[in-house]
């Protein structure tokens, strides 16, 4: 599904696709033109990522660094419990925020 929202107070617009993960964000928009001036920050989290593993298998036994991707979550060190539903951030929790949307972690 794709989703647009309008930053009022910002003066921008972002389309985002949840099907793909595209987020798209024009620039600031004034008299209904996009002056191409970039919007240094939003109203509200336009995107949530919420991380629910607390270690990684790939990274504890090589498999990323073989294949030649680093790992921005130092999954090769941490070592945590994975995140539990009861501890899961539910969408009913979040702000209220028409633009928010959750980015899962897929495994």
């Amino acid at each position: 599904m794709k989703h647009r929202v309008t930053d009022p107070k910002y003066h921008f617009i972002t389309l985002f696709d949840d099907r793909t993960g595209t987020y798209i964000r024009s620039g600031v928009i004034e008299n209904g033109r996009d002056t191409g001036a970039d919007p240094f920050m939003a109203s509200f989290p336009h995107l949530i990522d919420v991380g629910v593993m607390g270690h990684c298998i790939h990274g504890k036994t090589g498999l990323c660094r073989k294949a030649g991707i680093g790992c921005y979550q130092s999954g090769a060190l941490v070592e945590k419990p994975n995140m539990t539903v009861d501890d899961g951030v539910m969408p009913g929790r979040l702000p209220s925020h028409a633009g928010n949307r959750i980015l899962r972690q897929r495994t």
